[in-house]
C-alpha cells in the first residue's frame, strides 16, 4: 500500500512540473510573436521625422532666398521691369561715355540681362548705380545721372499730387560722393519727385516747378566714409524758404527711406520716422519718381575716372492709392 503510495505521489509531482513547463512555454512564445513598442519610442521617432522635414523645407526656403538676393543681375535685384521704369545711362566708358534717356531701348536690352560694371552692377544684395564726374547729361540738365524713371505700361506716366496718396519707399546706402565744380564739396541725389518743367509746359498753376523735392547727401569731395548732411531741395524747399540741411547721417550706412506726397503735402521719412512736412504751394500735377544716382553740382566739370557716385538701392516699391 505504502508503494502505490508513492507511485501516486511522484506520478502527481510530475504532472506539476509538466503544467508549470508548459504555462511557462507559452508565456514566452506570446511575447515573442507580439512585440510592443511604448509610446515614447513612437513619438520620438516622428518628431525625429518632422524635425528633418522642418529643417529640409527651412533650407530650401533659405537657399531660394539667397539666390534671389545673389543674383548678379541688377535688375533683378530690385525686381525691375521696362513695364514699370525706364533706365537713364551711358554706353561706352571714360570721357567718351554718351548719355541715352532710356538707356535699355538704345541697347536692345532689358532689366533682365542688362549688367555694366561701369554703371549698373549687383553686389551683395543690393544695386549700384555708378555716376562719373565730367559725363554729359540730358538735354534739359548738364549734370549727368544713371537712375530710374517711373514708368506704367511702358510709357511715360505722371500723377497729379493734389489727389490721391503717392509713395515711394526704397533701402539705400550711399558709399561715396563726387567732386563738386567748385571742388569745395561732394553731392548727389538718390530719389526725387520731379515735376513740370519747361519742356513739359507748365502746370495748371502756370509756374515751372522742374524737381519738386530733391533727396540728397552733401559732404566732402570725393568723400568715402563718414558723416554728411541729408539735404531736402527742390521747388518745396528752395521756392518755399531755401533747402533744408539735416545733420547725423552717414555714408555707407543703409537707410529705409519714404517719399510721400498726399492731396498736395509732401512727407519724408527715414528709417520709420517723419523729418520733413510741407504743403506744395502750387498745382502737383505732371509728377513723377525717380531714383537712383544723379550727380548734383558737377555741372561742366573736367572728367575724372577717381571722382564719381555710388548709391546701392536693395528693394524699391511704388505704391499709387
Amino acid at each position: 500500500m505504502q508503494k502505490g503510495l508513492r507511485f501516486w505521489r511522484l506520478h502527481t509531482y510530475f504532472k506539476i512540473l509538466f503544467a508549470l513547463f508548459f504555462i511557462y512555454s507559452c508565456s514566452d512564445n506570446g511575447a515573442d510573436s507580439d512585440t510592443i513598442v511604448p509610446d515614447s519610442e513612437v513619438v520620438e521617432t516622428e518628431t525625429e521625422e518632422e524635425t528633418e522635414t522642418e529643417e529640409e523645407t527651412e533650407t530650401e526656403e533659405e537657399t531660394e532666398t539667397e539666390e534671389e538676393t545673389n543674383s548678379d543681375i541688377p535688375g533683378q535685384v530690385l525686381g525691375l521691369s521696362t513695364s514699370d521704369w525706364k533706365l537713364n545711362g551711358f554706353i561706352g566708358t571714360g570721357a567718351d561715355a554718351v548719355y541715352e534717356d532710356d538707356l535699355l531701348k538704345a541697347l536692345g536690352k532689358s532689366f533682365d540681362d542688362y549688367v555694366d560694371d561701369n554703371y549698373f552692377y549687383a553686389l551683395d544684395g543690393f544695386t549700384y548705380f555708378k555716376c562719373y564726374r565730367g559725363l554729359g547729361g540730358s538735354k534739359n540738365s548738364n549734370n549727368p545721372r544713371v537712375e530710374l524713371r517711373e514708368m506704367k505700361d511702358g510709357e511715360t506716366h505722371y500723377w497729379d499730387g493734389d489727389s490721391g496718396r503717392h509713395i515711394m519707399e526704397w533701402t539705400v546706402r550711399v558709399d561715396q560722393l563726387p567732386k563738386s565744380t567748385s571742388g569745395t564739396d561732394g553731392v548727389l541725389c538718390f530719389g526725387q519727385i520731379h515735376g513740370p518743367s519747361d519742356s513739359q509746359g507748365f502746370n495748371d498753376d502756370g509756374v515751372d516747378v522742374d524737381d519738386t523735392i530733391r533727396l540728397q547727401f552733401r559732404g566732402e569731395p570725393n568723400q568715402e566714409e563718414g558723416e554728411v548732411d541729408l539735404k531736402i531741395s527742390g521747388y518745396i524747399t528752395e521756392e518755399q524758404g531755401g533747402s533744408i540741411s539735416l545733420s547725423g547721417y552717414n555714408l555707407d550706412t543703409v537707410y529705409d527711406f519714404k517719399l510721400v506726397m498726399e492731396n498736395g503735402v509732401i512727407t519724408v521719412f527715414v528709417n520709420g520716422e517723419m523729418v520733413f512736412e510741407r504743403t506744395l504751394n502750387t498745382s502737383g500735377d505732371t509728377s513723377y519718381f525717380k531714383v537712383g544716382n544723379y550727380l548734383q553740382s558737377v555741372k561742366e566739370a573736367t572728367y575724372d575716372a577717381a571722382s564719381f557716385g555710388l548709391v546701392g538701392i536693395s528693394a524699391l516699391k511704388v505704391t499709387h492709392e
